[in-house]
């Protein structure tokens, strides 16, 4: 019988799903990274390990008060109440870690930025900031 195990490390996140016999599962892990059998539907996505237990991620509260800015460098996208520690993806691939659950957004160019939030416990979560040509 086929079963499925979750390698996770010391912060809870999952670094890989195995599908092997039960009684090879435990044989997937390390001691810095243990493996936990896992029902079929948990991905690294949707779940976390936490204690021991696998826990599904929660939706980030993130508070945005405008998603459309002008595009003349000074306007901002203000996106608060970002948990401490969760990484902030910016469009062009540079990655930065919050630490003051605030994030500021401004550009000079017009065009559409995606911006890609992702925390352990919680679902990644993208937001398109839309930067218009000044009048």
């Amino acid at each position: 019988m086929i079963s499925h195990f979750a390698v996770y490390d010391s912060r809870g996140l999952i670094t890989g799903i195995v599908s092997c016999p039960k009684s090879m599962g435990k044989l997937q892990g390390t001691t810095e990274r243990p493996a936990i059998e896992v029902p079929e539907t948990v991905t690294d996505s949707n779940s976390y390990i936490a204690a021991g237990e696998v826990l599904p991620k929660q939706p980030l509260n993130l508070q945005i008060l405008s998603i459309r800015i002008i595009a003349n460098g000074t306007d901002e996208c203000v996106i608060s109440n970002v948990p401490a520690g969760t990484t902030v993806e910016w469009p062009d691939g540079q990655t930065d870690e919050v630490t003051d659950g605030e994030v500021r957004f401004s550009v000079d160019l017009a065009g559409t930025y995606t911006l890609r939030f992702s925390a352990i416990p919680y679902l990644d979560q993208e937001v398109a900031i839309e930067a218009v040509i000044p009048t």
